[in-house]
């Protein structure tokens, strides 16, 4: 749902972006030390990296799983100067604090899926927490609303599933 611009605060925005890592029914999500909530693992878009790009190594970063984007191959020749990027799964705002500062988040959310891994494979990729984090593990989808999700979350793995399954 869009906010309209006098309902938004006037704060300072700062792009991210974040991967809905799914598998086997499951959702990779990490426990951030400062927000206290799961979320998907993500963080700020760094120079010369393209949003995509960002998700899948803060992902690999916070939680050791090499990741890669579910989506359409983007269209066009591989022209560096003008290109078409992998499409996110949404762009989405939330509010954070960043060095005592409120700032929005404006977070590019990326479908993906374990790369390398074949779907008949039983078991999880293993995982390990990053130093960003608390704690980063795999979750039941279905099993979401037991535990401290961080805004957005709940909202995100529905727009995942409907993108999985191919519903509107």
């Amino acid at each position: 749902m869009t906010v309209p611009a006098g309902k938004r605060h006037e704060i300072p925005q700062h792009f991210t972006a974040s991967a809905v890592v799914v598998c086997r029914q499951h959702i990779l999500l990490v426990h951030h030390r400062r927000i206290g909530a799961w979320l998907p693992p993500g963080g700020h878009i760094e120079p010369f990296e393209m949003p995509h790009e960002a998700a899948v190594r803060e992902t690999f970063e916070e939680t050791g799983v090499r990741v890669e984007v579910i989506c359409e191959p983007p269209p066009g020749p591989g022209d560096p100067d003008a290109f078409f990027l992998e499409a996110p799964l949404c762009l989405h705002g939330v509010r954070a604090v960043e060095e005592g500062a409120a700032v929005y988040h404006l977070d590019l959310s990326y479908l993906c899926r374990p790369a390398g891994r074949s779907s008949r494979e039983p078991l999880l990729p293993p995982v390990r927490s990053g130093a960003d984090v608390k704690e980063a593990r795999w979750f039941k989808i279905a099993e979401l609303g037991r535990i401290a999700l961080a805004r957005n979350v709940l909202e995100l793995v529905a727009l995942a599933g409907r993108r999985l399954t191919g519903s509107p």
